[in-house]
C-alpha cells in the first residue's frame, strides 16, 4: 500500500473543496511514514476538543493511582454547591457519567467561543445552577462542562493544580514541555478545549494510545483503562458510539479517535498498527473525506 499516495489523493480533493488543512502526520510501527505541512513551521495550535481526550487520560492515571474511581459521586467534592434544593439527579452524578457525556443536563451550556463564556466567572456555580431533568446515564448530551467539571473534581481530590500534577506523569514522559492550556477565570484549565499542541506532540500521544498506554518503555496509563476509554460505553438506544471522551468512528464502529473542532484528529488504527494525526482550520466536516480517502483504506 502506498500510504503517501492515499494522503496525496486526500489533499488534492481537499484543495478542490477549498478545505484548510494545516498539518498531517502518519505513524506506522512506531515510525513517522508521512509528514505534511501547509505552514512553514510546526506551530502549536488549539486542539479544541482533542483536549477532552487528554482529560480522559488524566482521569485514567488518577484511577490507576487509586485516587478516584469511576463510581465516585461528584457532589462529594462540591458540598458548598449542594443544598436541599439540589436535585437527586445531580446528587447521583458519578465520574463515569461525566466521561460518557450522560450527566442528565437539559442543555449543553456554553462552548469555547460562546459570548456567555466571557461574562461568567464561576463556571462550577454556573453548572450546579442548571437543570438536570434526566437521570445520569440515560441520555447522551455533548457538553464542554462535563469535561471541565471532571477536571475541577480531579483538582479537588488532588488538592493541587491539575496541570502541575500531570506534567511529570503525562507530558514530560511524552516529551511535551512548556505546556500551553487556556484557563477559566477561576484559574482552572479549560479542560474541554484550549490545549495547544504541535502535530508531532499529537502523534506521540496517539502512539502511546496505540501501544496500550506505554511510550518509550514507560507506562503512562493502564491498558485496562484504555480498553474502556477507547471502546463504546453507551447503550444501543443512544444511537452513537462514544467511550470516555473518545469517539468511536461510525465508519467501522470500532476505530477510536480524539476529535476537535475545525478538524483536529488523532485516529488510532490498531489493525494496521498506525496513528493518523491532523490539524486543520476548517468549519466544514472533514471526517467523511478523510475516512473515504485514507482511514478506511488503512484499516
Amino acid at each position: 500500500m502506498d500510504i503517501s499516495k492515499l494522503f496525496e489523493d486526500f489533499l488534492a480533493e481537499a484543495k478542490n473543496q477549498d478545505l484548510v488543512i494545516n498539518y498531517i502526520e502518519a505513524r506506522k510501527d512506531g515510525e513517522i511514514v508521512y509528514d505534511w505541512s501547509r505552514l512553514h513551521s510546526k506551530s502549536r495550535l488549539n486542539t479544541w476538543s482533542v483536549s477532552k481526550s487528554i482529560i480522559s487520560l488524566f482521569c485514567g492515571i488518577l484511577i490507576d493511582e487509586g485516587l478516584i474511581t469511576l463510581d465516585d459521586y461528584i457532589c462529594d467534592e462540591f458540598a458548598e454547591y449542594v443544598d436541599d434544593n439540589t436535585s437527586e439527579n445531580i446528587k447521583n452524578l458519578q465520574v463515569r457519567h461525566l466521561l460518557t457525556m450522560t450527566t442528565g443536563l437539559e442543555n449543553a451550556l456554553f462552548f469555547g467561543d460562546d459570548a456567555i463564556r466571557y461574562v461568567t466567572k464561576d463556571w462550577v456555580s454556573y453548572f450546579f445552577k442548571q437543570s438536570f431533568p434526566y437521570k445520569p446515564g440515560e441520555r447522551f448530551l455533548y457538553s464542554n462542562f462535563n469535561t471541565y467539571m471532571l477536571a475541577v473534581y480531579m483538582e479537588r481530590k488532588l488538592g493541587q493544580d491539575l496541570l502541575e500534577y500531570m506534567t511529570p506523569r503525562f507530558f514530560d514522559p511524552l516529551e511535551i514541555y512548556s505546556v500551553d492550556w487556556t484557563r477559566c477565570p477561576m484559574g482552572h484549565i479549560y479542560a474541554a478545549n484550549g490545549l495547544y499542541l504541535q502535530i508531532e506532540e499529537m502523534g506521540r500521544i496517539g502512539q502511546m494510545l496505540l501501544d496500550g498506554g506505554v511510550y518509550k518503555g514507560k507506562r503512562i496509563v493502564s491498558k485496562e483503562y484504555l480498553d474502556m476509554a477507547l471502546t463504546n460505553q453507551l447503550g444501543d438506544d443512544m444511537d452513537r458510539l462514544y467511550g470516555y471522551f473518545f469517539w468511536i468512528d461510525d465508519g467501522d464502529k470500532k476505530t477510536p479517535r480524539a476529535d476537535g473542532k475545525y478538524g483536529q484528529y488523532i485516529y488510532v488504527l490498531k489493525e494496521s498498527n498506525m496513528v493518523v494525526s491532523m490539524m486543520s482550520l476548517e468549519s466544514k466536516d472533514i471526517k467523511p473525506l478523510l475516512w473515504d480517502k485514507v482511514i478506511s483504506k488503512l484499516q
